[in-house]
């Protein structure tokens, strides 16, 4: 193991700026991290001591520790396992649930691609800042995510996430499929037998997001715990924790969170969200802007992923849809769709139904 792979933490998140340091995740964020130490014989409980977290957080499900905090873990981990994969090897001990609400949510879902989009559009129950988005391109479908930080995701992060996609997926669908592709933001380790073992795939590193590659075909995958009775209950608790958080989340996510409760008033304006949110329009351009993105662009991505919830679950008639979220005429709705998808809704809508059933 090299000393780069030693220090986890070369990124430098652990001194971050101000801002930074108000970036919170839940603990269930981290508690694979201890099942993985008490599997391999450690004493967990000595190891929060040791890196200065109390073990009594974890008796409430539902707290939060500092981002720096939980990189600091992750650093430390390494250095007691001297793992090299440790992401990977961390990953593969996530058991269904252990991500509470947000995690039956999504497993409840009739689709595969139904649950993720879910998971991207409520990701803040376990991660202030971090983005996680499904997009789909012609034949193929990508779920990423990106730590919009100095840095971005350690590499450890950045291959738990995408092995815990795929394997939860495996989990949920009882399907054995394949990525076509798998990209990292960080370099290539010397060693990638192990990655190759996981995902089976192509392997990219370096890229800006890390990124699970796969055919759209799979968005499509019935999930085998689906339940949409209980998948409401359950998608009504991950909104009221959300709404319960701290509201010193990044302008982004204040954003995104007022937008999903304006659209169905009618279309929401920059100046609105900026009054909803105490500050002048100037003001809210840039801290967007700082963040690397814009008030258009968010507004955008939450009516596509709301579009694209409702359209898959074929619940509601495509211009209630087109009134649930801001707009002024079903056409326009249309022309919006197809921009974002490349696909018009009631195509989008079909291709929903019935599932084609992936080759096991």
């Amino acid at each position: 193991m090299t000393r780069a792979d030693r220090n986890i933490d070369r990124n430098g998140h652990a001194r971050l700026p101000e801002r930074a340091g108000k970036i919170s995740l839940s603990i269930r964020s981290v508690q694979p991290i201890l099942m993985y130490l008490t599997g391999r014989g450690h004493d967990s409980t000595a190891f929060l001591i040791a890196n200065g977290v109390d073990p009594l957080i974890f008796r409430d499900p539902e707290a939060r520790l500092p981002h720096a905090v939980a990189i600091s873990l992750w650093s430390a981990a390494g250095q007691l396992t001297n793992d090299p994969n440790l992401g990977l090897h961390v990953a593969a001990g996530i058991r269904p649930g252990i991500y509470g609400a947000l995690d039956y949510a999504v497993r409840t879902c009739e689709t595969l691609g139904e649950g993720l989009r879910r998971l991207a559009l409520y990701h803040r129950f376990l991660h202030d800042v971090a983005e996680t988005r499904l997009s789909v391109d012609r034949d193929r479908a990508v779920l990423s995510h990106h730590l919009p930080l100095p840095g971005g995701a350690p590499r450890p992060v950045s291959e738990c996430v995408a092995a815990g996609w795929l394997l939860a997926s495996r989990q949920a669908t009882g399907l054995n499929f394949i990525p076509l592709e798998v990209r990292f933001p960080h370099s290539a380790p010397d060693d990638i037998s192990e990655h190759q073992r996981l995902f089976g795939c192509k392997l990219q590193f370096g890229w800006e997001r890390t990124e699970l590659v796969f055919a759209r075909e799979f968005l499509n995958a019935r999930l085998v715990k689906a339940d949409p009775a209980l998948r409401a209950i359950l998608e009504a608790q991950v909104v009221d924790v959300i709404r319960k958080l701290p509201k010193g989340e990044a302008t982004t996510d204040a954003v995104r969170r007022h937008l999903a409760s304006e659209l169905g008033k009618g279309q929401p304006t920059l100046e609105l969200i900026a009054a909803r949110l105490h500050m002048s329009s100037r003001t809210l351009r840039r801290h967007l802007d700082q963040e690397g993105t814009s008030f258009r662009q968010i507004l955008s991505e939450v009516r596509c992923e709301l579009a694209s919830c409702h359209l898959s679950e074929g619940r509601l008639a495509i211009g209630e849809i087109a009134f649930l979220l801001g707009f002024s005429e079903p056409s326009a709705f249309h022309c919006a769709f197809k921009h974002w998808t490349g696909h018009a809704p009631h195509a989008y809508r079909t291709l929903q139904q019935p599932p084609p059933q992936p080759t096991r």
